[in-house]
């Protein structure tokens, strides 16, 4: 039986399970109400789904604010709309919509897995945590369980940064610099938030290529392809976006327009839902927005909750800032036993060893990267006032995050790590239960 439970594919199945048994209870009854502007990702999706087609400028323009979204990308939409077309009613194209986000999202979590086994080789319970973390993580099952691009797009960036891990510790093919450019195309197509991350990843290709000593001409080939690709299976939106809708490439300021006009205003001036970016309500709108607030963003978890998870935060950081200090270098990802030392000889296990090190260093480098420029893409679109703090815009970073606190925890020591490690899990669990069974299940009023 122990066999069993060490056999990826058992483990996968189970978590796949976990997964659909957690998010299919939000699926049936969350009110559309209690799930944020749902109403007009619906819109999107009806569309793509009754025209097959894009809807124009003039289209989205005519039909005001239920089309809030009909100028942002729309290939995040594709799995609601695929489903949709299975819908005979009303109900249950509204039903296969949310299914569509469920589905969309499992390649979060595969992802999560397998990027656990590139990062984490030897401990088969971080690996699980990795996954785990994402099955059961609190504000991501709200959000991959009603109509949105959100799904589609965390799973485009999940599978881009494993893509991204593989290429730095085994080398980037040519065939991996294409689907590389093709995922992070379409990651265009679906939501900007995916966007910021594209640089971080960039940076990924430029290590799996120069970084590991590629000659120039090879490294320039794979790089042309994973940009030219990324070009053509994105370039045309923008361009057509361009004519549609008046010069707005983005799509942003449209829908602000749209939007802007249900907004409270005060002498004339339009009055934001959100705080200014200096003020402390803003970061922690962010935080909280990020482990678990649900409705329409009114729904809080238990106080406390958001106390323990800060914690655990802190204790991440302190996890990588006692490693920064120490003097003695960590083990690299890929350890070598000793019959590998004798069987390589004593020179080439060290050549080996100090480029495992190289590769882990920058690893770390892309996954502190992705989050941090997913938070300067926030405090930007703040600043020209796009759009406010969430912390969700975080989740084209999740197994970024997820990682760094796993890391972070366990830098504090093994036992330590590994007893935090379940907590949080249980946490999440706990939040995730007891948040639906107070607002949505059987003990909501």
């Amino acid at each position: 039986m122990s066999g069993l439970w060490q056999n990826s594919r058992f483990q996968l199945a189970a978590l796949v399970i976990l997964y659909l048994v957690l998010r299919l209870p939000w699926v049936l009854t969350l009110p559309e109400t209690e799930a944020p502007d749902e109403s007009n990702h619906y819109w999107v999706c009806e569309f793509l789904t009754t025209h097959l087609r894009l809807p124009s400028g003039q289209e989205v323009l005519s039909a005001g604010g239920a089309a809030e979204y009909g100028s942002l990308p729309q290939f995040g939409y594709l799995p609601n709309s695929l489903l949709c077309l299975f819908g005979n009613s009303d109900v249950a194209k509204h039903l296969l919509a949310r299914l569509g986000s469920v589905v969309a999202g499992l390649p979060t979590l595969f992802a999560a897995y397998f990027i656990g086994k590139e990062i984490f080789p030897l401990s088969h319970f971080k690996i699980l945590a990795m996954a785990l973390l994402v099955v059961l993580h609190p504000q991501l099952i709200f959000t991959q369980s009603y109509t949105n691009t959100d799904a589609t797009t965390i799973s485009l960036a999940s599978v881009s940064i494993y893509i991204i891990v593989r290429a730095i510790k085994h080398g980037l093919s040519l065939n991996a610099s294409i689907l590389l450019g093709f995922l992070l195309g379409w990651m265009a197509l679906s939501k900007h938030t995916g966007l910021s991350i594209v640089p971080a990843l960039g940076v990924g290709v430029l290590a799996a290529t120069l970084g590991r000593g590629e000659a120039i001409s090879s490294a320039a080939k794979k790089i042309a392809a994973a940009g030219m690709v990324f070009a053509a299976t994105c370039g045309w939106w923008f361009v057509r976006n361009y004519y549609e809708f008046s010069g707005d490439i983005l799509g942003s300021r449209t829908m602000y327009e749209t939007w802007s006009k249900i907004l409270p205003r005060k002498d004339g001036v339009i009055v934001h839902p959100w705080p200014e970016v200096h003020q402390f309500g803003w970061w922690r709108f962010v935080f909280f927005d990020f482990f678990g607030l649900f409705g329409y963003m009114n729904r809080y978890v238990y106080r406390p909750a958001y106390i323990v998870y800060f914690l655990y935060v802190i204790a991440a950081v302190a996890g990588w800032t006692r490693c920064l200090f120490r003097t003695k270098v960590a083990a690299p990802l890929s350890e070598i036993s000793a019959a590998q030392e004798n069987a390589l000889g004593q020179e080439n296990a060290l050549d080996q060893n100090a480029s495992d090190q190289k590769a882990e260093k920058m690893i770390w480098l892309i996954f502190l990267l992705c989050p941090l420029l997913n938070l300067a893409a926030m405090l930007t679109a703040t600043l020209l006032k796009v759009t406010g703090p969430h912390g969700r815009y975080l989740f084209p970073s999740i197994i970024a995050i997820d990682a760094l606190i796993i890391a972070g925890l366990f830098r504090l020591g093994d036992k330590f790590g590994k007893w935090a490690t379940i907590v949080l899990l249980a946490l999440h669990l706990a939040v995730s239960l007891g948040s639906w069974a107070a607002y949505y299940g059987p003990l909501a009023k």
